[in-house]
């Protein structure tokens, strides 16, 4: 698997790190949203297996990328694995990765995600539920970034690299589940960061502008822009948490998002996974290259209910349903059905999604089915109803948690319906993106 790499067609300026090791240019591979273990709902157990290797695969394919580089520093920025809790064979596996990192002479960085960081880490209790990577950081296998700082009053504590010559200064920061705010308004940082040529900041939150998917896990925290701007400490800001790559710059500090290293869910449809390598200096990026790996693809069939049964005449919804999503299903792909239009309740009645779902998960990676633009008509025996309804779980669950909320006359108990209400949507919203 380690020859893989070496089959991409890499951009122009991927070619060997020693040709760029001049000076004051650190090298740098940037990864994150490995999630490594990652588990489907509701998935065939050969189907998830599956699904792992090409985990394993994709963030393998970033290390072995590293090594042919020769480059300074690997650079996860959270969430390699998806749980706090990783299996033997994840664990194992990410051991020998980071074994042939360290004997390639490269050192590695690794910042708590908002999937693998404990919710002790932010407790008094920091110690009971240690994070996975710190077993690799005890061996000396990496360094091991917090995302949570102990107190509100904390800072930063930057790591410090020598790095042929150039001092490099590593400061980690990231949100956890349930986080509120903007983790970066008032952050300071230790005086050490002032000896650092290159002054880094590793980041696992959600940024201004940039799309955040239905599937991850908290919104309600977010990085402004003109906290970007104030902050006078980093040079450069290498994330994750988004699952799209990017690279913008913000004043005088340039924000570089890795992006997903394989699709987990159909929020980034349009973006193929990946890693960046860079060229970073004092005075700005020399190179910022997106490699691509090997990816399952994302197809997409939107079908109009109003369309499809007038076209039905001998075979059923279901089966015309299952006639279409045939060719688009293999092992290598994931497939979100979209179903709009109007059509009648009765007629609605008429499918069963069930069966389509089994189909899905017998014959692709993952199927996705999303009728968030479905309206569902009264029939005519139904008159003394409304005209016209939106059928979707979620908008019923929503109407309904709006009902208590304006019932409940403690103002402790609306807070808690409306947090309530915006967990179940967020869940419901995973599931369905996840396939």
């Amino acid at each position: 698997m380690g020859e893989d790499i070496l089959k991409h067609d890499l951009e122009p300026d991927a070619t060997p790190a020693i040709e760029h090791q001049q000076d004051g240019v650190i090298t740098v591979v940037l990864t994150a949203d490995n999630h490594l273990g990652y588990t489907g709902f509701g998935q065939h157990p050969r189907k998830r297996e599956e699904r792992q290797q090409r985990l394993r695969h994709a963030f393998q394919q970033a290390t072995d990328f590293a090594i042919v580089q020769g480059v300074d520093l690997f650079i996860q920025a959270g969430d390699l694995f998806d749980t706090t809790m990783p299996d033997e064979r994840d664990r194992s596996f990410v051991a020998e990765r980071l074994a042939q990192l360290k004997q390639a002479g490269i050192q590695a960085v690794a910042l708590g995600g908002t999937h693998d960081t404990p919710a002790s880490i932010q407790s008094a209790s920091r110690e009971a539920a240690p994070a996975p990577q710190m077993s690799y950081a005890s061996l000396g296998a990496l360094h091991y970034l917090s995302p949570a700082l102990k107190s509100p009053t904390e800072q930063l504590e930057p790591l410090l690299l020598d790095i042929r010559g150039t001092t490099v200064g590593i400061c980690g920061l990231g949100v956890l589940a349930g986080q509120v705010g903007d983790p970066l308004a008032d952050v300071t940082v230790q005086l050490e960061i002032e000896r650092a040529a290159i002054p880094v900041l590793v980041l696992h939150a959600p940024l201004e502008g940039q799309a955040i998917g239905s599937s991850l896990l908290d919104t309600r925290a977010l990085v402004h822009k003109s906290s970007i701007r104030k902050q006078s400490f980093f040079r450069y800001i290498l994330a994750g948490y988004h699952h799209n790559y990017s690279q913008t710059r913000v004043d005088q500090t340039d924000v570089i998002v890795a992006g997903a290293t394989q699709y987990i869910d159909f929020s980034t449809p349009d973006q193929a996974p990946g890693f960046v390598f860079l060229g970073l200096a004092a005075d700005g990026v020399r190179w910022c290259n997106h490699i691509s790996v090997d990816a399952l693809a994302m197809k997409r069939l939107t079908l109009d209910m109003a369309e499809l049964w007038s076209e039905v005449a001998k075979t059923s919804p279901t089966d015309s349903i299952l006639e279409r999503l045939r060719p688009l299903c293999d092992d290598d792909s994931m497939v979100l059905l979209r179903l709009q239009g109007e059509l009648a309740r009765s007629a609605y009645h008429q499918l069963d999604l069930n069966q389509i779902r089994r189909y899905g998960e017998e014959h692709c990676a993952a199927l996705a089915i999303d009728d968030s633009d479905l309206s569902l008509l009264v029939d005519e025996e139904d008159a003394s109803a409304d005209t016209e309804e939106r059928l979707s779980l979620r908008d019923e669950l929503a109407s309904l948690a709006d009902e208590w909320i304006a019932s409940a006359t403690d103002e402790d108990e609306q807070q808690a319906l409306r947090v309530t209400k915006e967990e179940v949507l967020s869940a419901i919203d995973e599931i369905k993106s996840r396939g």
